[in-house]
């Protein structure tokens, strides 16, 4: 399926006549599975409320792109790929047994939960609305303030007990298939930096990569923990554009013709600088681009080639 069927896959889908299970999870340390998810009862008007949510942030959905490591997410669009690119499918393990034998015991049970997902089955078909929670959904933070509610024109305590959730979701799941349109809490839910960290770690071991830099110390220290930056390095990885001699060979002429500042030694080998280093990755991008109109040369976060 590709990103626009399986977007219309998502718009299609009858949420409203959905029957809906609600489920909170966390971390698993057991060797069967990433994820522990256990069930929570909700009450009809809860219900209610979360297929709006998830009606209404389907409906704002109206592009869809591959997912690319660094491609930018607006209001109106999405990412795509195939769930089992990812750990989802041991979440969905997780929260595809009966709600009734997963039932939450006690409010504290709640403690320490990740994410929620809110399941949609309607015919053949099942729709996952994934949500991460923010930091402060812990009980014990919240005894720290005092929980309000109004009722009619008078405030009321509210007691420790009380949870809040977002009106949106981060992510959705049909068939198999992914459309994300919060790439942060995607990555951190299914720990994609980790994969990024990985890949990074991969290409500082590949002589290929290697053999085009002097020294790559500099580089690894620009890149660091940041993840945009892990990201990008993703991307070097994939496109494997400092393997391609043709290409290379045509960077030191245009770096100079252009002075974009790039030092190479006396054996072609590029030389990183703290002034230099990002250009030099995107280069290695491909995202230094120049304009035929003007005449200047920009740094894009991502390419589409013209057809």
């Amino acid at each position: 399926m590709n990103p626009e069927q399986a977007l219309s896959a998502l718009q299609y889908f009858d949420i409203e006549a959905a029957n809906l299970s609600l489920w909170t999870f966390k971390k698993s340390r057991s060797r069967a599975g990433r994820f522990k998810a256990q069930s929570v009862v909700a009450t009809p008007e809860l219900i209610a409320e979360l297929k709006n949510i998830a009606a209404t942030r389907v409906g704002r959905c109206a592009e869809v792109e591959n997912y690319d490591l660094i491609t930018q997410i607006n209001e109106a669009s999405c990412l795509f790929l195939e769930a089992d690119e990812t750990l989802f499918p041991q979440l969905q393990d997780a929260v595809d047994q009966p709600p009734e034998e997963c039932l939450i015991d006690s409010f504290s049970d709640l403690q320490g939960s990740l994410g929620y997902v809110v399941r949609l089955a309607h015919g053949e078909d099942v729709l996952y609305c994934i949500a991460r929670l923010p930091g402060d959904w812990q009980v014990k933070t919240r005894k720290k303030r005092i929980s309000l509610v109004l009722h009619e024109n008078r405030l009321d305590l509210a007691g420790d007990e009380t949870l809040s959730i977002s009106k949106t979701f981060d992510f959705f799941v049909l068939n198999e298939n992914i459309l994300v349109v919060n790439r942060a809490n995607f990555e951190s839910l299914l720990e994609y930096k980790q994969t990024y960290i990985t890949s990074f770690a991969e290409l500082q071991a590949d002589a290929g990569f290697q053999s085009v830099f002097s020294d790559i110390t500099l580089l690894i220290e620009h890149v660091g923990a940041n993840t945009m930056h892990l990201r990008r390095m993703a991307v070097v990885q994939e496109r494997a554009f400092y393997n391609n001699v043709p290409f290379m060979e045509k960077l030191r002429d245009v770096s100079q013709t252009r002075n974009w500042n790039i030092v190479f030694d006396a054996n072609g080998k590029i030389v990183p600088s703290p002034e230099s280093v990002r250009t030099i990755i995107q280069v290695l991008l491909n995202h230094r681009l120049h304009s035929e109109m003007s005449g200047d040369d920009f740094d894009v976060p991502s390419t589409s080639p013209v057809r």
